[in-house]
């Protein structure tokens, strides 16, 4: 190769990169979408399967032996409340994505900042899952590697 074709292309490369989204995060956007659909479908899942066994438990309300079921009612109100966050810290996590995709620096604020909620509600109602810690860090992680190429 010339000197002068080498020193083209190494002129041309900063220029060609500066509103290109790094193959690594690509990568790292397409597995948070699949995630994040995968997500929405299963709470949409609960959610109406839930709405479905309301409707099942006030038609057998008055019924013998509702008392032992009627007792675990509070619980109900708990799992309602980490569904509606869980799939709020979700959406929020896809616009936080979304905004990273475009290679915005404000979406790794709203992905991380999601992403800690979610860890949180997940501890608090389900324990300490290893699982569900690491991935989510790793996630953060490896967003914050490509903070550098996002405006």
């Amino acid at each position: 190769m010339s000197e002068e074709t080498t020193q083209s292309t190494e002129n041309a490369a900063p220029a060609a990169e500066a509103g290109k989204r790094p193959v690594f995060l690509t990568v790292l956007c397409i597995l948070s979408f699949i995630a994040a659909g995968f997500a929405i479908i299963g709470y949409v899942g609960v959610i109406t399967l839930m709405g479905a066994a309301s409707s099942a438990m006030g038609a057998l309300e008055g019924m013998e032996g509702m008392e032992a079921i009627e007792s675990a009612g509070p619980g109900v109100g708990m799992t309602w409340a980490y569904i509606i966050v869980g799939l709020l810290c979700t959406v929020v996590g896809l616009i936080g994505v979304l905004k990273m995709w475009k290679l915005k620096k404000q979406g790794f604020m709203l992905y991380a900042g999601s992403s800690v909620v979610s860890m949180i509600m997940g501890i608090i109602y389900s324990g300490f899952g290893i699982g569900a810690v690491i991935v989510p860090i790793a996630f953060i992680v490896m967003y914050y590697l490509n903070v550098k190429h996002m405006n």
